[in-house]
């Protein structure tokens, strides 16, 4: 008797070195790396784009690169923002959309600039099109430099299983990876998840990913 699929969670790797870098992300990529590198002067950063596109991936990563610390807006919403900003350099901050608090926004910006710090955020919504009802603070959030990430296409979804299983060991034929193209949800945690269920399902068998697995697998 076949057995069902075993009961693995997933954990998905946020190093830089397992981020994939396309046309979706790059230009978020590239800007992030200017600040770092110090080649443009701009102090404020948001990168936005919907649930799932990598921007969790993307601010880990450069966290763990480069020695910073990553933390959420609602985590650092009750903390002291004063010993928040002065203890670090360069500050990342996620899910900014979650905080909806203008005052403590525009305290916090202001503690930013004239400590003369970095803070890289990410959020679903660029900052000019929060719901801000303080003049002061939407004044400042036409400050931040804003780049786009979109969820995966065809091509990046592909290059992702690739690059997933390639670390593995595991290499697939482009056939694998133009089926799976057109039935895999279009994010990244989605990808990754039925990377892993995938690879689970063939080292069950004990043999190697085919379209016929694939088949049986979505028609479960």
């Amino acid at each position: 008797m076949q057995q069902g699929l075993l009961p693995l969670e997933y954990t998905q790797s946020y190093s830089l070195c397992d981020f994939v870098v396309a046309e979706c992300n790059q230009m978020a990529f590239e800007l992030f790396h200017s600040v770092l590198q110090g080649s443009i002067k701009d102090k404020f950063i948001c990168v936005y784009g919907e649930s799932g596109c990598g921007k969790t991936h993307l601010l880990q990563g450069l966290a763990r690169d480069y020695g910073f610390s990553y933390h959420t807006a609602n985590q650092i919403f009750t903390a002291n923002l004063w010993e928040w900003v002065s203890n670090r350099q360069v500050l990342i901050l996620d899910d900014a959309h979650k905080v909806e608090d203008d005052t403590w926004w525009f305290h916090l910006y202001n503690l930013v600039k004239e400590q003369d710090k970095y803070l890289l955020i990410g959020s679903i919504k660029p900052p000019t099109m929060w719901p801000v009802k303080l003049a002061d603070w939407r004044s400042r959030l036409s400050t931040f430099i804003s780049a786009e990430m979109r969820n995966p296409d065809d091509d990046t979804l592909k290059r992702v299983l690739e690059k997933i299983w390639k670390d593995k060991g595991i290499i697939v034929d482009n056939a694998i990876l133009e089926y799976l193209s057109r039935r895999i949800d279009r994010n990244f945690p989605a990808i990754c998840q039925w990377a892993n269920k995938i690879d689970t399902l063939s080292a069950q068998q004990r043999r190697s990913i085919t379209i016929s697995m694939l088949h049986h697998l979505f028609a479960a």
